[in-house]
């Protein structure tokens, strides 16, 4: 009896386990399946300016907020042909880069879906750029980063824009002097060390960009980095002198918003703004004034003028034509070159 009694619950403590073991086998079959998230359109056709809208559903909400990146991964476009913003739903999180240390890689965009929502919206906005350009796509693998709470639908992980060439009926033009491209492809910051032992920027330093037509001033001047000027098609025919003024300098001490002399460099600094003038579609002219301004100028709202005439665009109609100030043609129709212009002091 003995004998049978222990073979008996030897029986019963093998089958336990048996139901056991299947037990934390279901268990963890349903602790791995993860909610999935599909796109309303992957497939998108646009004119450059336009913007992709794609609206994310998840099958099963969750309490906690579900982490994806965005990645261009093809095409014939770049990364800063669009950017990608929360679509308005206020569901998202999705207007931010990836960054060099944020664990997700090369560059990128994240895109959060809050927890409890069902839904979430973002935008890849295209952008107009400056470059005459046969039709160009961009290609996307949207895939769980970060938390990777839930899983993207295998029909939804690839996003292609095909995006045609825009050309504008005016002349857009950008100056920069304070900000570059990291290594990961990020705008950062140029820094430099002052005399009181802090790291500034080179926005410390106020260039504007001075637009001078027909019978009128106007003028890229809002103390911001970088600054804007546009001749539109409605301006009347005629010349248009380009100026680069630098205004104002971190060593004034006295009048107006002087950041004081604690933001003078420990070592001369010499400044590099790049002017880019464009009829976008059309031609686009880099000028690089580089070695015209160091740190030891002063800017022209304290002192001698500090402004330099750089280029001139005569407008006939919508035909625009880039002269340097040599008066030698730069780009018309065509695209333009990186050019170190010669440049005059005053008028």
């Amino acid at each position: 009896m003995k004998k049978s009694n222990l073979k008996y619950i030897f029986g019963l403590t093998v089958l336990g386990l048996f139901a056991s073991c299947s037990d934390d086998e279901d268990a963890t079959s349903q602790r791995i399946v993860k909610s999935v998230v599909t796109a309303d359109a992957t497939t998108f056709n646009l004119n450059e300016g336009d913007a992709a809208m794609v609206t994310l559903t998840i099958d099963k909400p969750l309490n906690v907020r579900s982490d994806f990146k965005l990645e261009l991964v093809g095409g014939t476009g770049a990364f800063r042909d669009y950017t990608v913003v929360d679509g308005g739903d206020g569901n998202s999180e999705t207007d931010e880069e990836t960054t060099v240390d944020d664990g997700y890689g090369i560059i990128g965009h994240k895109v959060i879906l809050p927890a409890y929502a069902s839904s979430v919206t973002f935008d890849i906005t295209t952008l107009v750029d400056y470059l005459p350009e046969a039709t160009e796509t961009l290609v996307f693998r949207l895939y769980p980063m970060g938390n990777s709470t839930a899983l993207v639908d295998e029909n939804s992980e690839t996003i292609t824009i095909t995006l045609a060439n825009t050309t504008l009926d005016e002349i857009q033009s950008e100056l920069k002097w304070a900000t570059k491209f990291n290594a990961h492809g990020n705008f950062d910051d140029i820094t430099y060390l002052s005399v009181n032992e802090e790291t500034k920027t080179l926005e410390a330093w106020d260039f504007d960009l001075l637009v001078y037509g027909p019978n009128n001033i106007f003028t890229g001047a809002t103390g911001a980095e970088p600054e804007y000027a546009t001749i539109a098609s409605s301006r009347p025919d005629g010349d248009y002198e380009l100026w680069v003024d630098l205004w104002d300098t971190p060593r004034r001490v006295a009048g107006g918003p002087a950041l004081g002399t604690g933001y003078k460099p420990v070592k001369l600094i010499n400044l590099k703004p790049i002017l880019t003038v464009s009829k976008p579609g059309v031609w686009v002219q880099e000028i690089d004034l580089s070695g015209i301004w160091d740190s030891n100028v002063i800017g022209s709202s304290a002192g001698p003028a500090a402004d330099m005439y750089v280029a001139r665009v005569n407008k006939a109609g919508t035909v625009y034509t880039l002269y340097n100030d040599l008066d030698e043609e730069l780009a018309t129709g065509r695209s333009g070159r990186k050019v170190m212009p010669k440049v005059s002091r005053n008028k």
